[in-house]
């Protein structure tokens, strides 16, 4: 079974295409857990009758936090950690479950919810000459037995916590970008900009912070 782990702050607005688009996979031996970070909007309502676990977190605590409370409501031998605005093709989930041996750790080609040129041309470069680095596209997926290993996410980082448990992971096996896409949310790109976001995570990449990452709905 593939345990399908969404931790979501205020997230009302995106959770339910999500959490659909999960039901319409091909593959069908999933739970869906949302971890509900402390939201103050109507996110564990949405989640309430549409998923199998909801697990709610008193106060806003971080997504580390909230994929580590997942894992434990978890009781698949896969692990797909997602982003509650991102989206997954049909064949995804079975794509992971079929290649489940041939790698340790992994993540999907990524598909902007937005058609605008300029979203395509960014995700394309992302999806070529940055993911391959170490960097998750809105899922991050990998079995039991790795995360257990080299797990949980640091939960004292208030971000970048995914990213470094995938280079962590990487440094021991195979890690792999699955074809079949996922679909996310250009929010925070059509708000902030490709540049002040560059300039962000270049600033964070030589000199972290302890801030948390702005949130954009």
């Amino acid at each position: 079974m593939i345990s399908v782990i969404i931790p979501a702050h205020n997230e009302e607005k995106y959770l339910m295409r999500t959490v659909q688009s999960i039901k319409n996979q091909t593959f069908k031996n999933f739970e869906i857990i949302v971890v509900d970070d402390g939201s103050t909007d109507k996110t564990a309502s949405v989640a309430k009758n549409e998923v199998d676990f909801v697990v709610s977190l008193k106060k806003k605590s971080g997504p580390a936090k909230a994929r580590n409370a997942g894992v434990k409501k978890s009781s698949g031998e896969m692990l797909v950690f997602l982003d509650a605005d991102t989206a997954l093709s049909p064949q995804v989930l079975e794509e992971i479950y079929i290649h489940k041996k041939d790698f340790f750790i992994g993540t999907c080609l990524i598909e902007p919810d937005n058609p605008k040129i300029k979203h395509r041309f960014v995700m394309w470069v992302k999806n070529r000459l940055i993911c391959p680095f170490g960097v998750s596209n809105g899922i991050l997926f990998c079995s039991r037995e790795v995360f257990n290993k080299y797990g949980p996410f640091n939960e004292k980082l208030p971000k970048r916590e995914e990213g470094i448990f995938l280079r962590d992971v990487k440094k021991h096996g195979r890690f792999v970008i699955i074809k079949e896409p996922v679909v996310s949310s250009m929010r925070r790109f059509d708000k902030k900009g490709y540049i002040y976001i560059a300039y962000y995570w270049i600033k964070e990449a030589f000199k972290p912070t302890e801030e948390e990452y702005e949130v954009v709905r």
